[in-house]
Order: C-alpha cells, then structure tokens, then sequence
C-alpha cells in the first residue's frame, strides 16, 4: 500500500515538472506622433491590438489614454542613448498577457481616432518572454507619422460655383 502511495506521489511531482504554465507578462505600449509628442487622450487616443504574430491569436486590445507627455523633455532636452521620453503623464495602453513559452508579438496602433481623416497605422512585432514585462521608461513605443488636418473653411457642405474664382481654404494642420 505504502509503495502504491509512493509511486501515485511519484508520477503527480513528475506529472508537475512536465507542466507549462502560463506566466502573467505585463505590456505598455505608447504611441509618439513622429517628431512630435504621445498620442492621448485629447486627440482621442489610438487603438492598440496586440497579437501573435505567427498564428493572428488576439492576445489584448485597447485606447492609449493620458496626455501628450513632457514638452520640455520631448522636443527641448537632446535625446541620449537610452534616454526616456515618456513620464507617467505620457499616453499609454497597459495590457497582461499569459504566455507560456516566447511568442513573436505584433502590435498594431491606429489614430489620432478624433480626426479619423488623418488616422495612420504603424505596428512592429518583438519577442516577448514569459514573465519578462515591457513596461520600464518608453516601455514598447510606435512612431506614428502624418499630418492631422481639420478643414475650417470652405465647409463640407459648400457648393462652389463653375468657372474660373479664387477659392480661399482655412486649415488647422498639426504635426501627428
């Protein structure tokens, strides 16, 4: 009986062994216009989508939220090697994830998603290990470019007339 015991508890700790589980990875993904400043929350942030890149499992998804992060330190401060740009304030997406064994991972950002007219996608893919979070100073940071653009006059619902005129056009443009 004893040795019955003995060999049930013997295959229960190998059975143990053999086992993978899954580890909790903790992600934060930012979004940086090009040359410019984070995505946030006041230009309605971007969609992030976080997925395996060799199987298209969905593995998170969400809006970065937050402001556009420290002028003087984006666009004042000269950039060293290694050097943060983003602070606490900077926009972000946070996700965890239960991986079981490295995986090649795609993120995918679109915005800004208040003016969907000048909405870009930029994605990039990394390996990522279980238990090995991407969350320390930029964390995982895509460079979104382009030109946001909002039309202030004529107005879309303008009729101009045939013929040869001047034609006088207002714009907001800013740096994505």
């Amino acid at each position: 009986m004893k040795a019955t015991h003995f060999f049930l508890g013997l295959c229960i700790v190998m059975l143990g062994y053999t086992a993978v589980w899954a580890v909790p990875t903790h992600i934060t993904v930012r979004v940086k216009t090009k040359d410019a400043k984070f995505l946030g929350t006041l230009m309605g942030g971007a969609s992030v989508r976080l997925t395996d890149a060799q199987t298209g499992e969905l593995l998170a998804q969400g809006l970065t939220v937050g402001g556009t992060g420290n002028t003087k330190q984006i666009m004042q401060t000269p950039i060293a090697r290694g050097m943060s740009l983003s602070d606490e304030s900077a926009a972000k997406f946070t996700a965890t994830i239960d991986i079981e064994v490295p995986r090649l991972i795609e993120v995918r950002a679109r915005g800004p998603l208040a003016n969907q007219q000048a909405a870009n996608t930029v994605s990039a893919t990394q390996w990522v290990v279980p238990g090995k979070h991407i969350t320390a100073g930029d964390a995982w940071m895509l460079e979104l470019p382009g030109f946001a653009v909002d039309v202030i006059a004529p107005s879309a619902a303008a009729t101009l007339k045939g013929g040869a005129q001047d034609v006088t056009i207002t714009a907001n443009v800013v740096m994505m």
